[in-house]
């Protein structure tokens, strides 16, 4: 499980299912649908956030810029 920031709903759990990573040279973001009020949300994911949500089973797609 993953622990996520909703701009709505604050804190939510997520599995790795729910999460998507895009992986670009410089800014990198993972994005989910809120459980609770069912928003898109998309966080930026630094170098620490990548490797935890890679390590965790979290799909990923590299984008080229």
């Amino acid at each position: 499980m993953f622990t996520a920031r909703c701009p709505v709903c604050g804190r939510v759990e997520l599995t790795a299912d729910q999460l998507r990573l895009v992986l670009r040279p410089k800014k990198s973001f993972y994005l989910f649908r809120c459980p609770t009020c069912a928003d898109s949300v998309r966080r930026p994911a630094g170098e620490r956030i990548v490797e935890l949500l890679t390590d965790g089973g979290v799909p990923s797609m590299q984008v080229a810029r």
